[in-house]
């Protein structure tokens, strides 16, 4: 005769569930509370719905089967053994706050078992206790103790207490023979029966598991037995403090998982970069104090690229293109992906980059990223191959622009123009002759009164006064270094042109005007002078200029 090895342990499962379940249905749960009643029925129902689920052997790499599988941690049924443990933990800390009439040890013992199941919780899901022999006897000296006090408080207690206490030593028993069971024994073990031949292999975490639910179960019976003898009298406080526990506990444990999501969501500036082998940009965010620059990024990648992953956050001179200051940083490693099998995680990972009190003043910087990947004692740099945002290169990504002000008081004396859009030129000064071929020095004092919109340029007319012809020339005012949308209430300061005149230009007296235009429609801006009369054309006249051949 042949039998399945699934079918032994659907069978050792239903021999260890039928018996204790009978009796706690049997003579404890009668004595509880209709809430608490419901409470312990509605745990033990997911968890025996989650055993069925499990039972299958299902492959790990398919979603759902990661999800349900009873050997696989940051899934549904490691997120269910967690919040029964916690739930444990909060009912003996509630049993702790409501016995006021009961003996202050008595409720000292109520809170070493809240803090013993609450770490329990956090290390069922978080697997802390592996690899960490201390950890784990520490576990064992304090269960062993917490089992010794047990048995004294039974044998001194009424009889409705001691039901209480057997309750909860069985509990921690069976929780404690299931925690060991594949440690001891492995994975997986394979019996005969007598005459009764095994096709495969008994899978002992099936059993471990169910040890572990069981065990926990009993336990959470027992404390909710104790809450409903410390209540003084029936409210609905206790109960829907426990019933928001089963919903709480699991978002703390997924709070890695749904909040960099939520806050991609309502909180994040929205970037689609792709780089290659795999890690995209999905969002970030800036924070901006006086003398720091903190990047929050949520970037998407495996769990197992995520953890080789760095980040590159860099400050760059556009004029320049050279990097004032930057911060490397690796990838968070405590970043776990939760509830879910193999897919590109949203990650949450900030860069603080501190801005160098030296670098210059009122000048506009790219802030830009790279992400690189850990390659031994060495680092590979990885390329983009698709962005919504402007790329430095191949590798950099500008993310956004910032601004540092300088305090230079703005000038007292009449300004040359005052043009809409609350930009004046305060002063300009150009020499009296030049040369053809040369470069020409004119000097430009600008201020602003508001914050910047849009670029504005600025024209150079050079107007022969003999022959009517005309040469322009047209930058930015400040150069590359400050475009007018990076402008700010308050802006005082100045940049000399170095103009390159053309080596044919036609000698002779110039007038020069200049004024600003709109870069996306080429429209002048209105000019005023100092008596608040308008300027012809919006051209502010600079003066004469007497262009020389060059010999």
């Amino acid at each position: 005769m042949a039998i399945t090895a699934d079918a032994v342990a659907y069978a050792l499962i239903f021999l260890l569930y039928a018996p204790i379940c009978l009796v706690v249905l049997r003579w404890l749960a009668p004595l509880l509370s209709p809430s608490f009643r419901l409470l312990a029925l509605g745990m033990l129902a997911a968890q025996i719905l989650i055993l069925a689920l499990g039972l299958q052997d299902i492959p790990t790499w398919d979603t759902l089967g990661w999800l349900r599988h009873l050997d696989q941690e940051w899934n549904i049924p490691s997120t269910l053994a967690s919040t029964q443990l916690a739930v444990v933990s909060g009912t003996a800390f509630m049993s702790a706050l409501l016995a006021r009439s009961r003996h202050p040890l008595y409720r000292l013992y109520l809170v070493v078992i809240g803090m013993l199941f609450l770490t329990f919780a956090w290390d069922e899901y978080f697997f802390l206790h592996e690899d960490n022999i201390l950890l784990e006897i520490t576990y064992l000296t304090l269960g062993a103790l917490l089992v010794a006090v047990t048995i004294k408080m039974a044998l001194r207690a009424s009889r409705r207490a001691r039901m209480w206490q057997i309750s909860l030593m069985a509990g921690m028993a069976l929780f404690v023979i299931g925690a060991l069971m594949v440690d001891l024994f492995g994975g997986s073990t394979c019996l005969r029966l007598w005459l009764i031949r095994i096709d495969g292999c008994v899978r002992l975490y099936i059993l471990e598991e169910a040890l572990e639910f069981i065990g926990v179960w009993l336990t959470l019976v027992a404390v909710l037995g104790k809450l409903a003898d410390a209540r003084a009298k029936p409210g609905m406080l206790a109960p829907l403090l426990l019933f928001a526990l089963p919903i709480l506990w699991p978002a703390l444990l997924t709070k890695d998982a749904w909040l960099p999501r939520a806050e991609l969501h309502f909180r994040a500036q929205p970037a689609a970069v792709q780089f290659e082998s795999g890690p995209k940009l999905r969002g970030y965010r800036l924070e901006r104090d006086e003398d720091t620059v903190v990047l929050w990024l949520y970037p998407s990648a495996w769990r197992s690229h995520y953890r080789e992953l760095g980040f590159s956050l860099h400050l760059v001179d556009p004029a320049g293109g050279a990097s004032v200051a930057s911060r490397n940083l690796h990838s968070d490693v405590q970043s776990y992906l939760l509830l879910a099998p193999a897919y590109a995680h949203v990650y949450r990972q900030n860069i603080a980059l501190e801005i160098p009190p030296d670098a210059p003043k009122n000048r506009a910087y790219w802030i830009a990223l790279s992400f690189w990947r850990d390659r031994g004692d060495d680092y590979e740099t990885l390329k983009i191959i698709a962005s919504d945002h402007e790329l430095l290169g191949d590798s950099l990504v500008v993310l956004d622009d910032l601004v540092l002000p300088s305090e230079e008081a703005a000038p007292t004396s009449a300004p040359l123009a005052i043009f809409d859009g609350g930009i004046t030129l305060s002063d300009a000064e150009l020499p009296d002759q030049a040369m053809s071929g040369e470069a020409l020095p004119i000097r430009f004092a600008w201020t602003a009164a508001i914050e910047g919109a849009e670029d504005y340029i600025q024209f150079l007319h050079f107007g022969h006064q003999a022959s009517g012809e005309w040469w322009v020339y047209d930058q930015q005012p400040l150069g590359d270094r400050l475009p007018t949308r990076f402008w700010y209430a308050g802006l005082s300061d100045s940049e000399t042109w170095q103009v390159p005149l053309p080596a044919d230009l036609e000698p002779g007296a110039y007038q020069v005007f200049t004024g600003l235009y709109r870069h996306r429609d080429q429209e002048r801006l209105g000019a005023k002078d100092a008596s608040g009369a308008p300027i012809v054309d919006a051209r502010v006249p600079l003066g004469d200029l007497i262009i020389e051949e060059r010999a």
